[in-house]
């Protein structure tokens, strides 16, 4: 059994993957679910959404994966909560490692951008930016000063250095990968107009693209780069996207949390259809390598967990007002 553990709030990303009978068993869990249990079912475990893990959470979570890891047979956990990189670790580390040409800057370090233009997000969710794109140090200071206005806290608010190529005109594309325990594959591509690329946009993408995407699928495009990162953000399960930027790899996040939906709709493009599958098809093996058999009794969790006592209510009551 496959068990995702994720914010109440976001457990839709892989809620779908219940009902698939290509998959192994899957069912997904929230962390306060996984502090009320005295003994866990056996799986494997995958905890999700480090970006809305606090201190305390982090601590707690560790204490957790490394002793569902300790259980033995039936138990094993992806995803260590403590040495996992958030956003913010991840890109400054990439740029300082001279993988990624740009920079970010939490709000609160009082420091400015080395080049623009830049946007400025909450490093802590996967939404849309905050802005557009700020093309100098006074737009730069002038939109945090109208979100200050907005009531938005400065904890939490990263600048981010503009870093995109267009394939043509207006059109961008986001490339992105998968790592499920050991394997990592190359996922289908999403293309978009506009240098913010999110959901994609219908109809945009030439048949020359989609045959380009098919050949990135087969041939596990940037297995080498995508091993690199993951290794150097401490994360065994989650989706990198990235692009590519004067022929070099620049990498935008890894989510932790990725909403990850099977093929429902047949796509009118019958080579994009084609890539789905083959994408779809790498992440069942990838899960059915990752599942843990079920055997003997269900084994206890770990209590007591230290700082837990202390912590529980906050814990439970924070789960209500976040995003």
């Amino acid at each position: 059994m496959i068990i995702f553990i994720s914010n109440p709030f976001h457990r839709y990303t892989h809620n779908k993957l219940s009902w698939r009978k290509d998959l192994p068993e899957v069912c997904c869990k929230s962390y306060d679910w996984l502090l009320r249990q005295r003994t866990l079912p056996q799986g494997t475990y995958i905890f999700t959404d480090r970006e809305r893990m606090d201190y305390w959470e982090l601590k707690i979570y560790q204490c957790y994966y490394n002793h569902i890891n300790q259980l033995g047979e039936g138990y094993s956990a992806i995803n260590n909560p403590g040495t996992m990189l958030n956003r913010r670790a991840l890109l400054r580390k990439l740029h300082c490692r001279g993988i990624n040409p740009f920079n970010v800057y939490a709000v609160t370090e009082r420091v400015l951008p080395q080049q623009y233009p830049v946007f400025i997000r909450n490093e802590n969710d996967h939404e849309r930016p905050l802005t557009p794109l700020l093309q100098t140090k006074e737009e730069l200071e002038n939109a945090l000063l109208e979100l200050a206005d907005q009531d938005v806290p400065e904890e939490g608010l990263l600048i981010t250095e503009y870093c995109a190529q267009a394939l043509k005109g207006n059109l961008f594309r986001k490339l992105s990968s998968y790592k499920v325990g050991n394997q990592i594959f190359f996922f289908i591509n999403v293309h978009e107009e506009g240098w913010l690329v999110k959901y994609g946009t219908n109809n945009i993408a030439t048949q020359a693209m989609y045959e380009e995407e098919q050949s990135m699928i087969i041939q596990n495009a940037y297995h080498e780069e995508m091993a690199t990162i993951f290794e150097l953000a401490g994360i065994e399960y989650g989706r990198a996207d990235f692009g590519i930027v004067h022929n070099r790899v620049v990498i935008y996040e890894i989510n932790t949390n990725p909403n990850t939906r099977p093929p429902s709709e047949i796509h009118p493009n019958a080579t994009r259809q084609e890539n789905i599958n083959l994408s779809w098809g790498k992440y069942c093996a990838a899960l059915h390598q990752i599942d843990s058999p079920t055997v003997g009794k269900k084994q206890k969790a770990p209590f007591p967990v230290k700082g837990l006592k202390r912590q529980r209510l906050s814990l439970s009551c924070s789960r209500i007002f976040r995003p």
